[in-house]
């Protein structure tokens, strides 16, 4: 019988830390790893009926049960894709034997953080907040603010897959260039 390998017992603390955090334990890297396959699926079977907006941030999260829980980026992708979920079962049912008995699709938005984002929020509210407290002083009820570039692209995103009507298109993209 072979035994399992112990770390050295003499190493430093921060070496331990340093080997622990070197590898996966087996169960979670075989988890990911399947998960990783199936999003590869699903991006080829539905690759020619998405967005590509929503393939790139499109994660399968969970497959257990004949459920499925998609993961994308923005609440417009998530609005399509459980506006079109029995659609999309249909086509996986039909395409792959991975996804033959899927009888469900959750859809959450995971917001992607980056360094960028948390600063750029952080300093819109610490300024807002600066301002609110001094027109409060100054009696002052309305400040008009520029559109931060989550809002922008989220405009942007809707009226290019989602408004029909060219007339608030283009309302849409004046606002957006006012800013």
């Amino acid at each position: 019988m072979k035994y399992p390998l112990k770390p050295n017992h003499l190493a430093k603390r921060i070496d331990h830390q340093k080997s622990a955090a070197s590898s996966l334990p087996k169960s979670l890297s075989e988890k990911c790893t399947q998960l990783n396959k199936l999003t590869q699926e699903i991006k080829v079977l539905l690759g020619r009926g998405l967005p590509e907006e929503i393939l790139k941030s499109l994660w399968v999260v969970k497959f257990e049960d004949n459920n499925l829980v998609i993961s994308v980026q923005s609440q417009t992708a998530a609005n399509h894709l459980k506006y079109q979920s029995n659609n999309l079962i249909h086509i996986l049912k039909e395409q792959s034997l991975t996804f033959l008995e899927l009888k469900n699709i959750d859809v959450i938005v995971t917001h992607a953080a980056s360094i960028e984002q948390f600063y750029e929020n952080k300093g819109h509210s610490y300024l807002v907040l600066n301002q609110s407290k001094s027109t409060l002083n100054k009696g002052s009820t309305h400040i008009k603010y520029g559109l931060t570039q989550t809002t922008k692209r989220t405009i942007t995103h809707t009226f290019e897959h989602v408004i029909k009507d060219e007339k608030l298109k283009n309302a849409l993209k004046r606002l957006i260039n006012s800013n």
